[in-house]
Formats: C-alpha cells, sequence, structure tokens
C-alpha cells in the first residue's frame, strides 16, 4: 500500500513535469539536417581510420549502463532505507 502510493505519487509528478512538452508544436527538418549528417560521416570515416570508433562506442555504452544500474540501485537502497518497517 505504502509503495502503490509512492508509484502513484512518482507518476502524477512526472506527469506535472512532462505536461508542457505537449503544448510543443511538431518538428520539422529542413534539407540542412541531411548535409550536415553528410558531414558527420565524413568525419567518422576519417578518424574511424586512426580510433576504432566502433570499439570506442561499445566501450561508452558499457561504462553508460555500469553506472546506470548504479545509480538505479543508490535510488532503490535509498527507498528502502525511508520505509520505516523495512529499515
Amino acid at each position: 500500500m505504502i509503495i502503490t502510493a509512492i508509484l502513484n505519487l512518482v507518476y502524477v509528478f512526472l506527469g506535472f513535469i512532462l505536461s508542457p512538452l505537449s503544448l510543443l508544436g511538431d518538428v520539422s527538418l529542413n534539407s540542412n539536417f541531411a548535409s550536415s549528417l553528410a558531414t558527420a560521416s565524413g568525419y567518422y570515416h576519417a578518424l574511424n581510420g586512426i580510433l576504432p570508433m566502433d570499439t570506442m562506442i561499445e566501450i561508452l555504452g558499457i561504462s553508460l549502463a555500469f553506472e546506470g544500474g548504479y545509480l538505479i540501485f543508490k535510488l532503490l537502497m535509498w527507498i528502502i532505507k525511508k520505509i520505516p518497517m523495512l529499515n
């Protein structure tokens, strides 16, 4: 019952915070977007010969996943400590 109330409060809070996003209009992309992708692709291919970018992206993804998991673990432990009968 306490956990349900906490989850409902989180849901309402997130709904309140994200409500201004529904007022924004649709995004339309112009022709410069395609040219910027082509330029970024050229930079990627130039750097890929020196430093394997695929490997660097995988290392970044693994480290971000580890840090995210650790943050979720700390958040859950904090929530558990706040519940009186589980302390």
